[in-house]
């Protein structure tokens, strides 16, 4: 059953590169400048820095951690990290309301 499973799941990827015809007469319109309100654009701004960030957040937090002799778990090291992040999104956002006004 897994083997077919996987063999259809090939073959309907495949077909989307095989017959590009689909898409054919469909043309990329950039979107416009008011295509989305203010707060989803300032939303996708906040995920980007926290998500971005937490790569870089989490082996920092961590290396102070033991630097510093303590030993926590990966839940709150990753808690702290994951605050780091929430931080800096935040005063981004505080800055960027800032300087719009």
């Amino acid at each position: 059953m897994k083997r077919f499973v996987a063999i259809v799941l090939v073959l309907c990827l495949m077909s989307l590169v095989a017959f590009p015809a689909f898409s054919a007469g469909v043309e990329y319109e950039p979107y416009q400048k008011t295509e989305f309100p203010k707060w989803s654009l300032n939303l996708r701004r906040a995920e980007c820095l926290f998500f971005g960030g937490l790569p870089i957040a989490f082996p920092v937090s961590a290396l102070a951690l033991n630097l510093f002799n303590k030993d926590v778990s990966f839940g709150k090291t990753l808690g702290i990290a994951c605050g780091i992040t929430a931080v800096i999104a935040l005063v981004d956002f505080i800055i960027g309301v800032v300087n719009e006004n």
